[in-house]
């Protein structure tokens, strides 16, 4: 069923096995909407970690893990600050990029619709309406969720993502830094928002 995105994005290192009943309790019960179909077969079948050279990480339910679980991960303070809760429109972010930037889902009026928010620059884009568009269709090319140049050129210079890190700007794109590699550095995914967010704020205010 996830031939095509194990294809574009092959399993690096052992995945992690999910505790579904964890996350259903978390996303169904706490979160208050419902678990995509095609999310929860992934999760069950697959399970969650990183895949495709590390470009990409699909939170699970164990803290235990390279990055948080989905649970510690989206009831982060911040994300208050930029979404609403999920009951009320809100997004449920389940994966990331290697650069930060965030796969989620949300339900619009009973439909599902998954996003891509990237915190660098506060942009957010629908990237698939269903389930089966998501896993069929755009993550089964590697670079469908981010630029395959700035990718190769930042592995390059600073290596291979190191467990739970970002690549994130050195100088945000929104004050001017560019998207050369010279102008990323690891970074810890909290220090990355907390920056971010800070950023964003600052600017508004001006």
């Amino acid at each position: 069923m996830f031939d095509g995105f194990l294809k574009a994005f092959p399993v690096e290192e052992k995945t992690q096995k999910v505790n579904v009943s964890v996350l259903k309790d978390y996303i169904e019960g706490f979160c208050g909407v419902m678990i995509p179909p095609q999310l929860l077969t992934f999760w069950e079948m697959i399970g969650c970690g990183y895949f495709g050279r590390r470009s990409i990480y699909f939170f699970g339910s164990e803290p235990d893990a390279p990055r948080e679980s989905l649970q510690d991960w989206n009831g982060k303070d911040f994300w208050r600050k930029i979404y609403p809760p999920a009951i009320d429109g809100g997004p449920v972010f389940f994966a990331e990029t290697c650069f930060g930037d965030q796969l989620g889902f949300r339900w619009d009026d009973g439909r599902c619709k998954f996003l891509l928010f990237c915190v660098d620059t506060f942009d957010a884009f629908v990237v698939a309406t269903d389930g089966r568009e998501l896993f069929d269709v755009l993550l089964t090319d590697q670079y469908a969720l981010m630029d395959e140049r700035r990718y190769l050129e930042v592995r390059s210079k600073l290596g291979g993502l190191e467990a739970g890190m970002h690549y994130a700007p050195i100088v945000s794109p929104v004050l001017g830094g560019s998207g050369e590699a010279i102008n990323f550095a690891f970074e810890k995914p909290n220090a990355h928002f907390r920056t971010a967010l800070a950023t964003i704020g600052a600017i508004k205010t001006d």
